[in-house]
């Protein structure tokens, strides 16, 4: 989905929200990404995740907790950007078609899930949400 539009900043969803959201899916796709080379390897995934992410100390102590409960994946992927890429085009897609079709909040969860997979730049995704919002209001 692509839209050039100028910010408001009237919004009906708080982008805060779904920023955060959109952190957290990211680092768990570090943790299947890294973590288990660095395990294998150097015998820890955290601190080598947590440095290639930026991140923070809440943000640790949550990814410990999920992998705590959820384990670790077991291998690595030689074709992580490549799959992740592909899932994030496939989901900016599925957003132009779900707000073709009027399913507005299906168009923001895509878009934010391109933006997770890096499809789509941050200022795209907000501009995309304003898009959004400007079409649902009037």
């Amino acid at each position: 989905m692509t839209a050039v539009v100028e910010p408001t900043t009237a919004h009906g969803d708080d982008l805060e929200q779904r920023r955060a959201k959109i952190r957290r899916r990211q680092l768990l796709m570090a943790v299947e990404q890294w973590a288990p080379a660095y395990r294998d390897v150097a015998g820890g995934w955290l601190r080598y995740v947590a440095e290639i992410t930026g991140a923070t100390e809440e943000e640790r102590a949550w990814l410990e907790q999920q992998v705590a409960a959820h384990g670790l994946p077991e291998a690595v992927r030689t074709d992580w950007f490549e799959l992740r890429l592909a899932q994030g085009r496939e989901a900016n897609a599925g957003a132009t078609a779900a707000f073709l079709a009027g399913d507005f909040g299906r168009a923001r969860d895509l878009i934010d899930e391109a933006r997770a997979c890096g499809a789509v730049l941050e200022t795209e995704w907000e501009h995309l949400h304003e898009f959004i919002t400007a079409r649902t209001q009037g």
